[in-house]
């Protein structure tokens, strides 16, 4: 059976899922070695790589939504009526805006 486009996504993903629960790991342990972070070089390492594994991992998933929003058809079209009203009301801000 030949593998598609979004199965070879999938597995990709679950490679980099992994690695990112490596890299948190590590990351831990750098942490816990020395506990002034704002000097630790290797915790700053794990964070920077964690940050790219996190990024690679929301751009595959990203494709794969593409991919399987393609592959499916519209089913139908869903349209609001004409005389629809919008609601109006007064709007009051969050007390910390």
């Amino acid at each position: 059976m030949e593998e598609t486009k979004i199965d070879k996504l999938r597995n990709e993903l679950i490679k980099l899922r992994e690695e990112r629960s490596k890299i948190i790991f590590e990351k831990g342990m750098a942490a816990g070695e020395n506990k002034d972070l704002r000097e630790n070089f290797a915790y700053d390492y794990w964070f920077e790589k964690e940050c790219q594994v996190t990024g690679r991992i929301a751009r595959v998933r990203e494709m794969i939504h593409d991919l399987s929003k393609k592959d499916k058809s519209p089913k139908s079209t869903h349209k609001r009526p004409a005389n629809s009203e919008k609601v109006r009301g007064d709007y009051s801000p969050h007390k910390w805006l």
